[in-house]
């Protein structure tokens, strides 16, 4: 029989059977997808983590809790641990083992959205040596002088906020505190950094030093004060060296974002062995149900193969119909998965996005590749199985009543 011949009759037992093919393709869809899905979460999640933490490779700011400080300081979210003086940002800025350090101030924020007031210098900021910087303006200009305001990528297109648009900060994470005097005007909006900062407004330090006269940001009898310092060392024997040496002084702390995140997402049980484990076993079962799923549908179209026989059929035509069956109802069910896993995936994105300030993503991947590829090939070996049957039966193969 040609392979033509072999072929449309395999496609005319899946099509005469509707309701048992669609059930064999669904659970292998749904095996694939749970797979896919489990997968891109594990990598999104760690990808995400990794671009948030990227550009700060030491923090410094006033002793408190590290995990509050990169929660605050990466990730916008919670409050600052506190304030150090402008004179220790100096400190820091003129030490001979940092490259490049820059003063953040916290503590105001505009309909959620928070304020960051730093200093031109985080423009100069990179995620590695070669890499483009950090923030880049794609519209308008950063600002130059007082109450003008930066928007990041997201706040830009959720806030309504545009070039030329005014707006009232508020004190506070959350805006209950009042809002303040003076209107900033938007005269840039910047790229997206794929992370927290996306949602951030910066403003000149100054702007958060006037706007707080009467409160934290003015410590120590008139000292103006920093709510985190960013420092870029020359390199990983002067970043450990500049660390050591505050190890021991009772008003600074230093923390390497990296770290800490790591160990804060650990403890809380969504660290990405734990979806990695997961990702294994999701796999691992969805190769078995796809494999059983195909066999028990190949296996029950015996009735139509023995007619085939009767009607005069060998048994390695009869064999290569059984395996044409299952191979084209892992094709369907692999490819519907994969799209279902990244659909599913993306959403998810969205959600964690949302909740937790990472942007989790997950480019495509030969390891994404490889799980409806497998599954693929786990579906056809199930179709073998039932072409090993036919094809060594023999002529005795009864027909069902």
């Amino acid at each position: 029989m040609r392979l033509r011949t072999t072929s449309r009759i395999s496609l005319r037992h899946l099509r005469s059977k509707p309701l048992q093919t669609f059930s064999a393709i669904s659970v292998i869809a749904l095996s694939t997808a749970l797979a896919v899905m489990t997968l891109l979460l594990a990598r999104g999640f760690q990808q995400g983590l990794t671009d948030a933490v990227e550009p700060f490779d030491i923090v410094v700011s006033a002793k408190g809790s590290p995990y509050q400080l990169v929660l605050n300081t990466v990730f916008l979210r919670d409050a600052p641990v506190g304030n150090v003086r402008w004179r220790d940002y100096a400190g820091v800025s003129d030490d001979a083992r940092i490259e490049l350090a820059v003063p953040l101030a916290f503590g105001d924020s505009y309909r959620g959205y928070p304020i960051v007031g730093t200093t031109p210098k985080i423009l100069r900021m990179r995620k590695a040596p070669s890499a483009p910087p950090w923030l880049d303006v794609i519209e308008g200009r950063w600002f130059e002088g007082e109450r003008e305001a930066v928007l990041g990528a997201r706040t830009a297109s959720e806030s309504g906020l545009a070039i030329g648009g005014r707006f009232m900060t508020s004190h506070g994470m959350t805006g209950a505190g009042g809002e303040h005097e003076e209107p900033h005007e938007v005269v840039g909006i910047l790229r997206s950094v794929k992370g927290p900062y996306d949602r951030a407004i910066f403003v000149s330090i100054e702007d958060i030093w006037a706007a707080h006269e009467d409160h934290a940001m003015n410590i120590d009898g008139g000292r103006r004060g920093v709510t985190s310092i960013l420092a870029h060392p020359i390199s990983y024997s002067a970043a450990y060296s500049f660390a050591a040496s505050y190890q021991r002084d009772a008003r600074m702390q230093t923390v390497f974002p990296a770290q800490t995140a790591i160990r804060l997402f650990s403890i809380i049980g969504r660290g990405e062995g734990f979806l990695s484990a997961m990702a294994c076993v999701a796999v691992c079962f969805s190769l078995l149900v796809a494999t059983l799923a195909l066999y028990w549908s190949g296996a029950a179209r015996r009735r139509e193969r023995a007619l085939l026989r009767i009607l005069g059929a060998a048994g390695r035509s009869l064999a290569a119909i059984a395996w044409l069956e299952g191979t084209y109802s892992a094709l369907v069910g692999a490819v519907i998965g994969e799209t279902l896993g990244r659909a599913g995936a993306c959403a998810a994105f969205g959600f964690i996005g949302g909740a937790t300030a990472i942007m989790p993503h997950a480019p495509f991947t030969p390891m994404e590749a490889a799980i409806p590829a497998s599954i693929f090939i786990a579906g056809s070996i199930g179709g073998l199985a039932v072409a090993a049957f036919e094809r060594w039966e023999g002529d005795e193969l009864p027909l069902e009543r």
